[in-house]
Order: structure tokens, then C-alpha cells, then sequence
């Protein structure tokens, strides 16, 4: 599993064979809604609940077309096992 600064711990990231041989298919929902701005000018704000995570972005600095590839990708990255977030119960 990641530590909490993204680095994974030596001997836990997994490998194309460990997503691969798992039955059980990673549970989690990204979205990212677009806000005309955002506190401070921010571009982007990460809103965890369980068993989804939010991001905030703002329409000044997040184009529809990279809203929908940034989404695709982190639900390919849970898919495949290697972003594992550690909700109570998953």
C-alpha cells in the first residue's frame, strides 16, 4: 500500500500479476466536478468520503476534456490494484 506521501513501502506495490490473479475487482468512485473558481484561486481540491473521492476543479485551469481523461485514469489506476485507498470494511 502507498505511505501517505505516495511512496509505496518496500515489498507492497503490486505487480501486473497480483492486479491480475485478484478476484475481487477494487471498489471506488472518482468524480470531478467543475466549479467556476475555488477558495484562495486554487485549480484543484481533493474531498475523500468513503468509498469515493471528489475533485474540485476549477473551470479557469481544468478543460472538460482533461476532467473526463483525469477521471478515466484514476479508475483505471483503482482497477488494475495499484491505487488502494483504505476505507473501513474494503
Amino acid at each position: 500500500m502507498a505511505d501517505e506521501d505516495g511512496t509505496w513501502s518496500s515489498g507492497d506495490k503490486p505487480t501486473d500479476d497480483d492486479a491480475s490473479q485478484s478476484s475481487e475487482v477494487p471498489n471506488a468512485e472518482f468524480r470531478m466536478e467543475l466549479w467556476d473558481s475555488l477558495p484562495g484561486g486554487k485549480a484543484v481540491i481533493g474531498v475523500e468520503q468513503q468509498g469515493e473521492f471528489v475533485w474540485i476543479a476549477s473551470r479557469q485551469h481544468v478543460s472538460e476534456q482533461a476532467r473526463d481523461e483525469f477521471v478515466e485514469q484514476l479508475t483505471r489506476i483503482v482497477r488494475e490494484g495499484l491505487w488502494v485507498q483504505n476505507w473501513p470494511g474494503r
